[in-house]
């Protein structure tokens, strides 16, 4: 876990500004960071919409506070309290909506009497969960490829947990599901064979980013019982949301 951490404290580097120098036990600034860069269409329901974690020298705890745009929803943040490189999640549950509707989330993270701020800006669109089906068929190849390799991962379809779209993007389709400790990431490319490619990713939920991924060379091919292959590839950079 120390290693994750060391990671996140190093990217954060990119987004913290320098530190005053000017005078002797100056304290170091701090600054909250969101990710991933891009938040995508969102339907209604629950729903994870991104990550924030906190960079400084110091290792203090932020308390987390947020709110949100649209009338009707709510934000949750897990967890509302983290320390110097610690991960929390921001958790939409947005109401039906007919038509697009942008929104705005604002997380504050406040220590004593310094607060940071950052904003997450999507789309409410109309719609319904109804990937589910097609994302449990595909995950599934995986898990029984991957069955005792990855720990944490269930075995079992029927032990996944907490199934939502996420992204709304066209093309390549994207899902998740969240276990207590992992979020598991599942996106595939609505093409035929042999490019229709799968991959999922596993990120531990105190991390910033994806710790492992996997690549299936062709879904359909699978799902139809043919011959397929899983393989490990690098980890994506961040999330999809």
């Amino acid at each position: 876990m120390q290693r994750y951490r060391a990671f996140v404290l190093v990217a954060l580097a990119a987004f913290l500004p320098a530190c005053d120098q000017s005078g002797e036990g100056t304290p170091p600034d701090w600054q909250l960071v969101r990710g991933p860069e891009y938040v995508n269409r969102v339907i209604p329901g629950e729903r994870p919409l991104a990550l924030v974690t906190t960079g400084d020298a110091e290792g203090e705890r932020s308390e987390l506070s947020a709110s949100i745009s649209i009338a009707g929803a709510t934000v949750t943040l897990i967890p509302a309290s983290i320390a110097t490189g610690e991960v929390s999640e921001v958790w939409v549950d947005l109401p039906p909506t007919d038509t697009d509707t942008p929104f705005d989330v604002t997380v504050t993270g406040t220590r004593g009497d310094s607060q940071r701020s950052v904003t997450v800006t999507a789309t409410a669109i109309p719609g319904e969960d109804d990937l589910a089906p097609m994302a449990e068929e595909i995950v599934a190849v995986f898990l029984d490829e991957l069955a005792g390799t990855v720990p944490g991962l269930p075995e079992e379809v029927a032990d996944l947990s907490g199934g939502t779209p996420v992204a709304g993007l066209l093309v390549v389709t994207h899902y998740a599901w969240f276990t207590p400790d992992l979020e598991i990431g599942l996106a595939w490319h609505v093409m035929i064979a042999p490019d229709d490619w799968a991959e999922l990713y596993v990120r531990p939920r105190d991390q910033w980013r994806p710790t492992q991924a996997f690549r299936l060379d062709s879904w359909s091919t699978a799902l139809a019982g043919g011959p397929s292959f899983v393989t490990a590839v690098d980890p994506p950079a961040e999330v999809t949301r």
